[in-house]
C-alpha cells in the first residue's frame, strides 16, 4: 500500500485508476475477483494485469496476497524529538529508541530479491561507481570501504558536474550504483539517465517509487519514515548503511567466504596500533 501510494502521482489513466480502487477500499479489493476489479477501475483484465506485475507480483492470486499482508497493521514510527528540556540521558534513550523504530519497520520493508539482485549486478562488474550528494555521501564512501576489501573495483564520485561528466562514459560493463534518501536529487537522476543510456547498470539505492528509482534499471526502496522535507534526522542514514552490510554479506557469499558478514581485519602495517 505504501509503494501504491508513493507511485500514484505518477500514474495516469487505467493505472490511476486502479490504484484509487486498492488506496480508497483496499479491503473490498481482497475479496474481488480480477473481473470485478476491472470492472471497478473501468479498465480490462489485462491492464489489470500490467499492474500487478509494475509491483513485482507473479500473477492476480500473488497480488492479493501481498495486498493483504500490507493490510496487517504495524507499529507507527513515532520519531523523538530531542529538545532542550531533555538531559544527556534522554538525548541517548532518544537517539537510540528512533533508530531501533527505524530499523523495525525496514525490516518488514526491506527488497531481499532486489539486494540479491544487485549483488549478482556488481560481482560480474569491471569496474562499478558510487555515486552521492550531501547526507548520502557517507553512505558511498562506506560501500567504498567494504567493497574494496572484498576484491572489488569501485571508485566514490562526488560532486554534480564531476557525476554528470563521467555517467556518460561509463560502459556497459560497469556498474553505477547512486545512493538517495529522497531520491529525487536532479543530478543524480540526471546521471542515472545518462549511464543507463550509454549501456551501463545502474542501481539505485533510495525512497521507493522515486525519479530515481524509476530511471534506474534496479532500485532497491529504503523509505523514509519521517518528514525529511523540513530536517535530515540521524535515523536516515541507519538503513542505507544496512543496505550497504547487506549486499555486503551477499556478496561475501557468493565469493565462497566462510564468514561472508564480517570483513578480514585490515594489514596491521596500515592500522599501527599501540600495544599497550
Amino acid at each position: 500500500m505504501r509503494r501504491i501510494a508513493l507511485e500514484r502521482p505518477e500514474l495516469t489513466g487505467a493505472s490511476s485508476r486502479i490504484a484509487d480502487v486498492l488506496l480508497s477500499s483496499p479491503e473490498a479489493v481482497l475479496k474481488m475477483s480480477m473481473a470485478e476489479l476491472s470492472l471497478a477501475a473501468q479498465t480490462s483484465d489485462p491492464t489489470v494485469v500490467r499492474f500487478f506485475r509494475r509491483l513485482d507480483c507473479a500473477d492476480y492470486q500473488d497480488f492479493k496476497v501481498q495486498l493483504g499482508q500490507g493490510l496487517i497493521p504495524q507499529a507507527p514510527f513515532e520519531y523523538e524529538s530531542i529538545t532542550d528540556a531533555d538531559t544527556p540521558e534522554s538525548v541517548c534513550s532518544k537517539i537510540i529508541t528512533n533508530s531501533l523504530h527505524a530499523i523495525q519497520r525496514f525490516n518488514s520493508d526491506v527488497q531481499a530479491a532486489a539486494i540479491d539482485e544487485a549483488a549478482s549486478r556488481l560481482i560480474d562488474a569491471k569496474g562499478i561507481f558510487l555515486f552521492g550528494l550531501g547526507i548520502s555521501e557517507t553512505i558511498a564512501f562506506d560501500a567504498e570501504h567494504k567493497f574494496f576489501r572484498l576484491g572489488l573495483h569501485c571508485r566514490v564520485v562526488l560532486d554534480s558536474q564531476k557525476q554528470l561528466l563521467l555517467a556518460p562514459t561509463l560502459r556497459n560493463d560497469e556498474v553505477a550504483v547512486f545512493f538517495s534518501h529522497s531520491g529525487s536529487t536532479k543530478a543524480l537522476v540526471m546521471a542515472a539517465g545518462m549511464a543507463r543510456r550509454n549501456g551501463a547498470v545502474t542501481i539505485a539505492i533510495c525512497a521507493p517509487g522515486s525519479r530515481l528509482a524509476q530511471t534506474c534499471d534496479l532500485a532497491i526502496g529504503v523509505p523514509a519514515y519521517e518528514n525529511t522535507e523540513l530536517y535530515t534526522p540521524l535515523t536516515a542514514r541507519i538503513n542505507h548503511l544496512l543496505v550497504v552490510n547487506m549486499l555486503v554479506a551477499m556478496l561475501g557469499l557468493r565469493q565462497g567466504r566462510k564468514l561472508p558478514d564480517n570483513l578480514a581485519a585490515l594489514d596491521p602495517w596500515f592500522t599501527d596500533k599501540f600495544m599497550d
